[in-house]
């Protein structure tokens, strides 16, 4: 029997609309401050992201076609790698609003820890997939046993969360407390989906507990910009520290229903990412509540799509990926349009493929490259029984992801 390899044509969609999206909103947030600082109507965030939009293609293009196995295979190499690299900012990164995130190699800039979301979803799908329920042995007398078939069967149980921290470490410790934050909530996802049995969930509690006061109280920044913020229309706060997060939040006010037009924004004159952390907040001013809806559909479209790819996988690593990169995008996203809205103080956390920034477009094509290879299935050639098909994703089914 014939066969051919079927990419999934909605994740290309919706992926494609939200990166035009992004390209229009970088433009139009970017083109007036780029008029009074080089005299030129194009942004530099725009052509940047043009440019890097071909080497995000590229990229979609090379994951696309990798084997599968390798990605199960290299998943661990892969994160090794991200925390060199994570490391490495930490030693000769670039800095930039108070944090460290950029590697800048000649006139190239790359921000590490953009990939290491990928490489995270990656790395922890291969060892989930493999977990096996956990049996502990006795307690033997002979030092020698206990430590071969208790000790460390246990620690190597426990070597891919050190892992997992050792990278959030990188990040946070380059004052990134907001990528650092999403990449624990990727963790936590794919722990759920991927069957974390309860003194695990416990553990993480624990460390949780420990650790995330130490973070705020770590800068006094921290604390800072978050009793700031709650009383950020305060009238010592408002037209300082409070002041990026009080206009975007009436940028998005005023923009009502159907909004003031494309162009006719205010608030991307005003603060000091238009183009990045707070494109939403032009979004929704010219565009209203309609086309902010319109634009955010465009990414849950894509998530929501992941999802159904990730219940009707048959294998554990395919079905653990589609979760982990939908994850990471409704996270991010969510996060995103919180802080654009107030809700959340500034943490400097970029929308998917909205925002400008070459390193998180490439980062998310290679992920819809992953996933498209992984979506993709030998089907029925065009002249073969379409029942047959169809009978076949009918009985489809979620795997079982509870346990191993």
């Amino acid at each position: 029997m014939r066969t051919r390899i079927v990419p999934d044509i909605w994740l290309f969609i919706f992926a494609v609309s939200a990166t035009l999206i992004g390209l229009l909103f970088i433009f139009d947030a970017g083109y007036a401050r780029s008029i009074q600082e080089t005299g030129s109507m194009i942004p530099a965030e725009f052509t940047t992201q043009i440019r890097l939009l071909l080497v995000a293609m590229a990229g979609y293009v090379i994951c696309r076609y990798l084997p599968i196995d390798f990605f199960k295979r290299s998943a661990g190499w892969l994160w090794i790698v991200s925390l060199i690299g994570l490391g490495l900012v930490d030693v000769i990164g670039k800095s930039q609003n108070e944090a460290k995130r950029w590697i800048a190699i000649g006139s190239v800039t790359i921000q590490p820890s953009e990939f290491a979301k990928l490489t995270l979803v990656l790395f922890l799908a291969a060892v989930l997939a493999e977990k096996k329920e956990w049996n502990p042995a006795k307690r033997r007398r002979n030092f020698a046993l206990w430590f071969d078939n208790v000790l460390m069967p246990q620690f190597k149980r426990w070597v891919p969360g050190f892992l997992v921290l050792l990278g959030i470490f990188f990040i946070e410790l380059g004052k990134d407390l907001g990528t650092a934050g999403v990449l624990f909530a990727i963790f936590l996802a794919m722990c759920a989906t991927g069957g974390v049995g309860r003194r695990s969930w416990a553990t993480i509690g624990v460390v949780v507990l420990i650790f995330l006061p130490a973070l705020f109280m770590k800068q006094a920044y921290r604390m800072e910009r978050l009793t700031t913020h709650t009383a950020r229309w305060e009238t010592q706060n408002v037209d300082d520290k409070g002041f990026q997060t009080t206009q975007a939040e009436r940028g998005m006010a005023d923009g009502g229903l159907f909004g003031v037009g494309i162009g006719s924004g205010q608030v991307k004159h005003i603060i000091p990412a238009p183009t990045t952390d707070y494109i939403m907040a032009t979004i929704a001013e010219e565009t209203g509540l309609v086309g902010a809806l319109i634009v955010l559909g465009a990414i849950a479209g894509l998530v929501l799509r992941l999802i159904s790819l990730a219940q009707r996988a048959t294998e554990r690593f395919a079905a653990l990926t589609f979760y982990g990169i939908a994850a990471w995008i409704g996270i991010q996203t969510a996060v995103n349009v919180m802080m654009a809205n107030a809700t959340l103080p500034s943490i400097g956390i970029p929308i998917p493929f909205i925002s400008s920034g070459g390193s998180s477009l490439v980062a998310l094509w290679m992920a819809i490259g992953v996933a498209q290879r992984l979506a993709a299935a030998p089907v029925l050639a065009p002249q073969e029984d379409e029942n047959a098909n169809r009978n076949h994703r009918r009985w489809n089914r979620r795997p079982h992801l509870s346990g191993a």
